[in-house]
């Protein structure tokens, strides 16, 4: 690519970047006019007070305007007629405009810190919504309790991220309905194996295809026990020559790990073929283990919390809210209560294995290409996210990347705290290889830590010579390069 093909291709991402830019804003200005139209026709009352209640009023103030509850808990009611209003602006649906409103009140109203990121263009206005629609059950101080914990990294938060945090802020306030939805939630599990419906690969023909349907619910703990199973013994067959499809090799595995329990095992790992067994092997039953990532803060450590005594919890201030922070490879992240906790680790052939806790600003290095678990470990906890500009994907599942080219020839240490960085597989390559129209790759170096710590921050150089930081707090286009100078791809 040439200089000018190559000005000419920045002059359009930079025309994108723009246009964008100024299309979050203006979104961001409607967004905060629908809160305004929506302040103007509310009521005195707020969603909870039992004179909202639609069923306690007469026939003829229903023939009219009403109140509606658009938000949660301490929000204002909103005059049903004003929401057609909106309507007819945006050229929507009622429905859709309730949402909108409804929206709008809630972060107006219960998350006023993310609403201003929104109002400031900071947060896009659907990353805005998408809280507001997760929060619309919790009580009054559990969502300010969202609020304060999420309005910081609102602009990188992702779906299941939001509803986590969610689920712990309910558990905080509202325990004793968290966990009668808990035991609720134990009577909803169950494993069906549809034997009366076989399938068919052509109904017209009636040719028997042979397979059946199995569907469940299962509890947290069983299902990594069972996932975990069928990926080994999947992985196995995989190695056997079996079917190079996985889903197929999942659903053999299955059936597979079946017969293992029931004595009978059709296949002879040893041999590298399957064979028929005419005497059962002895059964083992495979012990559960569980994998505690433990964090604790200083109130954790000491037992108290500026005077108040253990037990208390530092956000509500209640007895009695034990939470354990659920952080295990394979399984969703999260709060979850200890008692769900003792009742994974309470049977009596479970493994539990308590991993220590790791220093974030230590610096630790070794001399090979390969990081032991403890800086692996490291890594991933300091960085919880791919690197990569606006990547959201976990670190827990990333490759990790020397940041400056590994030599085998070098000084030692280059495997380090300071020199790895996550990069999920799809970034890991376009960081590795170059882009074909430019025949220049993605670049990113750290920022310089002050002395002694760690860099908290990376600078990345697309093909182009666009720039973008990445640090725990999201992503942000970085000032290009001045007139006449190259990009910065140190």
């Amino acid at each position: 690519m040439d200089r000018g093909t190559h000005t000419t291709a920045t002059a359009l991402i930079n025309a994108v970047r723009e246009r964008t830019a100024a299309a979050r804003v203006a979104e961001a200005d409607a967004f905060v006019a629908v809160g305004d139209w929506a302040a103007a026709h509310t009521a005195d009352e707020v969603v909870g007070d039992p004179i909202t209640t639609l069923g306690e009023w007469d026939a003829e103030a229903l023939a009219g305007d009403q109140f509606l509850e658009l938000g949660g808990p301490g929000a204002p009611v909103v005059a049903e007629f004003c929401i057609g209003e909106v309507a007819a602006a945006r050229g929507c649906s009622f429905d859709a405009a309730r949402r909108l409103v409804g929206d709008a009140v809630e972060l107006r109203w219960r998350l006023p810190r993310v609403h201003a990121r929104v109002a400031a263009g900071e947060v896009d206005v659907w990353r805005g919504r998408r809280i507001a629609q997760a929060t619309r059950t919790l009580t009054f101080d559990a969502a300010g309790f969202v609020d304060r914990h999420i309005a910081y990294v609102a602009g990188k938060a992702t779906g299941p991220e939001v509803d986590r945090l969610v689920a712990e802020a309910a558990t905080r306030f509202d325990p004793e309905t968290t966990e009668a939805e808990r035991h609720a939630a134990d009577g909803d599990r169950y494993l069906a194996i549809d034997l009366g419906e076989v399938g068919y690969a052509d109904p017209l023909t009636g040719t028997l295809r042979g397979t059946v349907n199995v569907h469940g619910s299962l509890d947290l703990a069983d299902a990594l026990d069972l996932e975990r199973s069928i990926a080994h013994v999947a992985r196995q067959l995989g190695e056997l020559g079996c079917d190079p499809n996985l889903d197929i090799r999942r659903s053999m595995a299955l059936g597979e790990i079946a017969r293992r329990c029931d004595g009978v095992t059709t296949l002879e790992y040893d041999a590298g073929e399957a064979t028929t067994e005419t005497e059962p092997r002895p059964v083992h039953r495979a012990r559960r283990e569980v994998v505690l990532f433990v964090h604790l803060d200083q109130a954790a450590i000491t037992g108290t919390l500026n005077g108040i005594g253990p037990g208390i919890d530092a956000c509500t201030g209640m007895t009695g809210i034990d939470l354990a922070r659920l952080d295990t490879p394979g399984a969703p992240r999260g709060a979850v209560t200890v008692e769900q906790v003792q009742s994974w680790c309470g049977l009596p052939d479970t493994r539990v294995t308590v991993k220590p806790i790791i220093d974030l600003t230590k610096h630790e290095a070794v001399n090979g290409y390969n990081p032991p678990d403890r800086i692996a470990d490291h890594v991933r906890a300091r960085w919880p996210r791919c690197v990569f500009p606006y990547c959201t994907r976990s670190s827990r599942t990333a490759d990790l990347d020397h940041c400056h080219p590994y030599d085998p020839q070098g000084p030692p240490g280059q495997t380090s705290t300071r020199n790895l960085f996550p990069l999920c597989r799809r970034h890991h390559r376009m960081k590795t290889h170059r882009e074909m129209a430019t025949g220049k790759r993605w670049t990113y170096r750290p920022t310089d830590p002050s002395a002694g710590e760690l860099p908290n921050a990376v600078i990345w150089t697309s093909p182009l010579g666009l720039r973008y930081l990445v640090d725990r707090d999201g992503t942000r286009p970085w000032p290009p390069p001045g007139p006449g100078r190259e990009p910065d791809n140190t």
